[in-house]
């Protein structure tokens, strides 16, 4: 009888970029809940009260910020024509505030660039404008519905492409975990440490 040597299948050599690197860290146990000195729980309270504060007079405040702002968008112009173009305070009659310009955008469309290129020109879209990538973002609900295809697809790129091009993907709890973790206990407790380790959000308002 010949015997003829059967060798093992092989494992897929598919990379998933998606995927987190697993690690072991040791959990740490600390209480979330402190009972502070009396001036502590004092400022607490005080706080508590001047958000409650705040609220009410939120739109006032925006008000008079849309024409401090306003003012100092003009300002910054007329001293940017002369080389300032630092940020600078502008003077109350009992406070100050401070104009700051930050050197990027909050993120453009496409729409809104053809707006640039139309009123100052393709030279000027072409200088001042760039692509964000760190704006790219998977659809999740597309992406959740062709992820075996999109894995597949990313396999064409060199490797060490693939290995740099995302951010790991976290986990998360599934929709009705929290129904569905208690035939998986035998104890409250257990359910207890079940919710924690899933970290699904409970909290009190």
């Amino acid at each position: 009888m010949r015997w003829t040597m059967v060798s093992a299948p092989k494992k897929s050599s598919k990379k998933d970029p998606f995927k987190t690197k697993k690690s072991r860290t040791e959990s740490v146990q600390v209480s979330d809940t402190v009972e502070p000195p009396a001036e502590i729980k004092e400022a607490i309270d005080h706080f508590r009260d001047a958000q409650e504060q705040a609220k009410h007079f939120e739109a006032e405040a925006t008000v008079h910020k849309d024409a401090i702002m306003e003012f100092a968008s003009g300002e910054f112009c007329k001293r940017s024509q002369s080389g300032l173009d630092k940020s600078y305070k502008i003077l109350g009659d009992e406070s100050m505030v401070t104009y700051v310009v930050m050197d990027s955008s909050a993120g453009l469309t496409e729409d809104e660039l053809d707006m640039i290129r139309d009123r100052w020109g393709e030279d000027a879209a072409e200088e001042l404008v760039v692509r964000d990538y760190r704006s790219i973002r998977f659809d999740p609900k597309v992406l959740e519905a062709n992820y075996d295809a999109v894995v597949d697809a990313l396999q064409t790129l060199p490797e060490e492409v693939l290995e740099n091009l995302f951010k790991p993907m976290l986990m998360k709890a599934a929709p009705g975990a929290l129904e569905r973790a208690k035939k998986h206990v035998k104890s409250a407790d257990e359910l207890s440490d079940l919710i924690r380790d899933l970290k699904l959000k409970h909290y009190i308002r």
